[in-house]
């Protein structure tokens, strides 16, 4: 029965609607934070039929302990490169299409604008914490009616205008554990046989492997929606409104990731990123 439940979550994964109504720029309203605490994503790409993407979240782990769990964030990008796997969804594919260097490998902030080996995520994400934030995100997603979630991002800036440029509020439905039985699910482990890693002796593939952060959809779009240029001054406060329709799906274990990207061809970045449960509020920190 517990199997059947796991398989039913998986392919309710089709049924999820979300909807983004846009920015609503204040213009002479209430003013944003003047500082922010600066927090990094990972994403990075994986498949359960690849035998050195176990390494992935433990990478993730490493980083989590280091800096705290408030400042690093992770969202696993499933694909199809080494076989079946069950969380893998078009987002995520495209994503990985778009971005991947091979698996598991991913971007501490999207510094660089493509994927790299997790050896290099731990100085990358020390580089960027050591930094000052120059905005930051909040999250109201406990709004509920019925089945449907309303999800508010707001995006503040600190005591200098943004540098100029394009950027984007994205934000990603995600789940913070997945598990099950069987093709797609079990994780290959080419480390079953490697006495010093973690992984030893915990069979290949591993069964019940818990993955973590599996990006389930976004909630706007993978592109996100453009900061107006208004929203870029200091002391800006812009607020975006989402909804998210979880109609035959249990909420537990759902968050809603947001960030604010800066897409430029020769140095794209992340400027911060946020995460709360859905259901809870994440104010601005």
């Amino acid at each position: 029965m517990k199997k059947l439940l796991v398989l039913a979550t998986a392919v309710s994964m089709a049924f999820f609607s979300c909807k983004d109504s846009g920015p609503d720029e204040p213009i002479g309203g209430p003013k944003a934070p003047e500082t922010y605490t600066q927090k990094v994503i990972v994403e990075y790409t994986t498949c359960a039929g690849c035998p050195y993407c176990p390494d992935g979240p433990l990478f993730v782990d490493q980083m989590v302990t280091l800096h705290g769990a408030n400042k690093v964030y992770s969202v696993a990008m499933h694909n199809l490169y080494q076989g079946a796997d069950m969380m893998a969804g078009d987002e995520s594919k495209s994503f990985s299409d778009l971005y991947s260097a091979g698996n598991p490998t991913g971007m501490v902030n999207r510094i660089g604008g493509k994927c790299e080996t997790r050896s290099n995520w731990k100085a990358k994400a020390a580089s960027v914490l050591d930094a000052e934030a120059l905005c930051g995100l909040s999250i109201d997603a406990g709004t509920k009616t019925g089945f449907k979630y309303a999800v508010k991002v707001k995006l503040g800036v600190g005591k200098a205008d943004l540098p100029a440029g394009s950027y984007y509020v994205i934000a990603y439905l995600t789940k913070s554990t997945m598990t099950g039985l069987g093709s797609g699910w079990d994780q290959a482990n080419g480390y079953n046989g490697t006495s010093t890693h973690s992984l030893y002796n915990k069979g290949n593939p591993i069964k019940n492997y818990i993955h973590h952060n599996v990006l389930m959809k976004s909630l706007n779009t993978m592109s996100g929606t453009k900061v107006a240029a208004e929203g870029m001054k200091a002391g800006a406060l812009s607020e975006y409104n989402l909804e998210c329709d979880m109609t035959g799906l249990d909420p537990a274990g759902y968050e809603v990731t947001a960030f604010v990207f800066f897409k430029s061809v020769s140095a794209p970045f992340v400027q911060n990123v946020q995460r709360v449960a859905l259901g809870s509020i994440k104010a601005f920190d």
